[in-house]
């Protein structure tokens, strides 16, 4: 564009015939020079307005994009935090629900508990009852062996009660022996006929695949694992044609040596041998003298026993395999001389195996290293078995007012509840996760119905793990009706 300067410095050729007028195209020129300098000027100013007007709108169009992302930013986080909110709020909701639930589904027990108190104690004194009377029984003849070994011990105090002027004294002895003072004809004439008949028996029914057989067993205490053809004592565990075969190897004094905890008049060698084993088979968990004051109690008397056996008699068969495991088990250096192993076919230790526990008419089965207390709770408790380290069961047993017992509805809100008829009564068990504290456990709860008596069984674990092994267990519960056990007591007595 022709700027005004150069306008006004525009020259003209000069025409010597019919040109313009030079003074009139001066004024001309210098018009049109200022109205164009004007126009100019004003064009210019406009760009430069136009200009600004552009680097404000670049700027206004850099801002608004700055604001539409923020926007859409803010949008975006608006929704995450309405969508985690909404998650969180259905969480706490279904806490509150799982919550709510536990608590119903715990009072409801609580108030069954309560309701089944009274009933629970008259059972409870009604069993205990009867096993005081069966322990009477039992300690009555214990107490008539040892009266009758402390007769054959102390033969120069009974001669010299005998001179003493007593008339009205009466003594009952159906062995004999405080007459005839021969502690070896009474054994003779008193207890190798009665051995003998449970040898007969034992030969008899030897090879028949006979299962559950016990001899001189506690009915008040555990089952020992059953394995057929064999016979529980409280010895030890033996083959029932093995029984006989000692009879035929060595006499009945050779039997007697090992069956009997005490066959001599004295304390010898073979007496804290047998000591020992007893122990060993019925008592010992083997578990750690760490575990428990109990564990270290056996475990201590065991040793004590052995070492003391070996000392006497240093000939003896003592079970030195399992005195060097109690040891390692109580950390104690072992001490045994040289000597001749007890070798037999069956390894002392009923509670390394399995152990079924009777609950009126439950049969319970666990592991056979468990301890057994009872967890007392307000007026009420539980029966508990514990290892230290799997998981911890309860049982506690109710009774129906009227007619049979019914399962709680509370096991409707278990996870996986399945149930199973038993012979002489039904189950029904589940699992469900609880808290003790901040730790979160499984538990399973069974229930167990029989006749009127309703048991309530829970397993608590550590982890979800565990109740595989829970679930097996609950696979081994049984029930035994009242003439089932009456006759296991009549083949046993």
């Amino acid at each position: 564009m022709m700027t005004p300067q150069e306008a006004a410095n525009c020259t003209f050729t000069k025409s010597m015939v019919g040109g313009y007028n030079m003074a009139s195209v001066d004024d001309f020129l210098d018009k049109l020079t200022e109205d164009y300098a004007a126009l100019y000027k004003e064009n210019a100013a406009l760009k430069a307005k136009l200009k600004v007007l552009a680097d404000k709108t670049e700027e206004y169009r850099e801002i608004e994009d700055a604001m539409r992302s923020t926007l859409l930013t803010a949008q975006r986080m608006a929704s995450s935090i309405v969508s985690e909110a909404e998650a969180k709020r259905e969480a706490l909701i279904a806490d509150g629900t799982g919550e709510a639930k536990q608590r119903l589904s715990e009072l409801q027990a609580e108030v069954i508990r309560e309701e089944a108190r009274l009933d629970q104690v008259r059972r409870d004194v009604d069993e205990r009852i009867a096993a005081e009377e069966h322990r009477l029984e039992v300690a009555q003849g214990e107490l008539r062996l040892f009266i009758q070994a402390v007769r054959g011990v102390c033969g120069k105090q009974l001669e010299l009660l005998d001179r003493l002027p007593i008339r009205a004294l009466e003594v009952r002895d159906e062995t004999g022996f405080y007459r005839h003072r021969d502690f070896q004809r009474m054994k003779e004439e008193h207890f190798y006929p009665w051995l003998r008949t449970l040898v007969d028996v034992c030969r008899r029914e030897g090879g028949k695949g006979v299962s559950g057989m016990q001899l001189c067993w506690d009915l008040e205490q555990y089952a020992p694992e059953d394995i057929p053809d064999t016979v529980v004592t409280p010895m030890g565990r033996f083959r029932l044609g093995e029984l006989a075969r000692m009879v035929e190897q060595g006499g009945m004094e050779a039997l007697a040596g090992r069956f009997f905890l005490w066959n001599g008049r004295t304390q010898d060698a073979r007496f804290f041998r047998n000591r020992a084993l007893n122990a060993l088979w019925e008592r010992c968990y083997f578990a750690p003298s760490a575990r428990s004051e109990e564990d270290a109690s056996i475990n201590a008397a065991i040793l004590d026993d052995l070492e003391r056996a070996a000392k006497m008699d240093p000939s003896l068969p003592l079970p030195r395999g399992s005195y060097e495991e109690v040891c390692a088990l109580a950390g104690r250096e072992p001490a045994l001389p040289q000597g001749p192993e007890l070798a037999e076919e069956f390894l002392p230790g009923y509670r390394k195996g399995l152990a079924t526990h009777a609950l009126g008419a439950l049969r319970l089965t666990l592991p056979g290293s468990y301890l057994y207390g009872w967890e007392r709770w307000g007026s009420g408790g539980a029966h508990l078995w514990t290892d230290g380290s799997g998981p911890v069961w309860r049982v506690n047993t109710y009774r129906a007012r009227e007619g049979d017992a019914r399962f709680t509805d509370s096991l409707n809100a278990l996870n996986g509840l399945e149930g199973r008829t038993l012979k002489g009564g039904k189950l029904r068990w589940g699992w469900r996760e609880i808290r003790e504290g901040r730790e979160r456990l499984y538990q399973a709860v069974c229930e167990v119905a029989a006749g009127p008596a309703l048991f309530a069984i829970t397993a608590t674990c550590a982890s979800p793990g565990e109740l595989g092994q829970v679930a097996e267990l609950i696979g081994r519960i049984s029930v035994v009706n009242n003439t089932a056990q009456r006759e296991t007591v009549q083949a046993r007595q």
